[in-house]
């Protein structure tokens, strides 16, 4: 039987995590240790300088051990590894979803729930996340979506790398199948509002400004035909296998250039 963990970055509370343990359920044992709080775009941040509370949770899904984490997403993985290898519990995939919104093109630098799979991957487990792009009303739909990306993959996933799993918040009668994608190269616009504290019971010292995140939906500056952002636009469930490394030959050679100093003589 697999072993299987299971994470987010939108808290153990939220209906994403439970849909996904109750697919991911019918091939294996599932752990569940995720964030106590919302963490959404914590990224691949972990916890150094203190503590971090685990405690047992009350899952709706009968036969999974769910516990509660006062870390970020990245922790949930570092920690649950770590405790459940030295009680001799082998983990052979690790799963974070379902995400309450789209992790598609360069989004998933931000991503705690991509972060939480990268973090897998760097400690040479297997890892999926999966997404729903613009909200959950279609959750149903990865009753189907999960069981299949399984069976495709589990135990073929190459290391070092993620799997990336996007579906659109559809019925799925308007889903047309599976796409292989590419990644789009997406922005936040730098937009912040200035926030009125005037009244509040804590108010901040005197000339501090408070601004707030304002920029929710984001630019696209470049995307293929087979982009992420555009299948997925069109009513494709994408799948992208993502390096945890960049190939920097390229751009090593660049930096090569540069340091002997050719361009600065233009007979070299």
């Amino acid at each position: 039987m697999k072993k299987i963990l299971i994470t987010n970055d939108d808290g153990i509370e939220a209906g994403g995590i439970v849909r996904l343990a109750e697919a991911a359920s019918r091939f294996g044992q599932v752990w569940v240790v995720a964030p106590d709080t919302q963490r959404s775009a914590a990224s691949h941040s972990i916890t150094l300088r203190h503590g971090i509370d685990v405690y047992p949770h009350d899952f709706p899904v009968e036969g999974v051990k769910a516990f509660s984490c006062s870390g970020t997403p990245g922790d949930c993985v570092r920690l649950a590894l770590c405790v459940l290898g030295m009680k001799g519990i082998k983990i052979d995939l690790v799963c974070a979803g379902i995400n309450n919104g789209g992790n598609t093109g360069s989004d998933i630098n931000y991503s705690g729930t991509f972060a939480a799979c990268r973090e897998a991957a760097i400690d040479g487990f297997p890892a999926i996340a999966f997404s729903s792009t613009r909200g959950l009303d279609y959750l149903d739909n990865f009753d189907l979506i999960v069981p299949e990306i399984l069976k495709r993959f589990t135990g073929k996933i190459p290391a070092g790398y993620v799997l990336n799993v996007n579906a659109p918040n559809i019925p799925w009668a308007d889903i047309k199948g599976y796409r292989s994608a590419s990644l789009a190269q997406l922005r936040y616009p730098p937009r912040y509002t200035l926030v009125d504290r005037t009244g509040e019971d804590e108010t901040p010292p005197e000339d501090t400004e408070t601004f707030a995140f304002a920029s929710f939906a984001m630019e696209v500056v470049y995307s293929a035909e087979d982009a992420d952002t555009v299948l997925v636009k069109d009513g494709w469930v994408t799948v992208s296998l993502i390096p945890l490394l960049q190939d920097i030959g390229e751009t090593k050679a660049f930096t090569e250039r540069m340091l002997s100093g050719a361009e600065d003589d233009p007979e070299k």
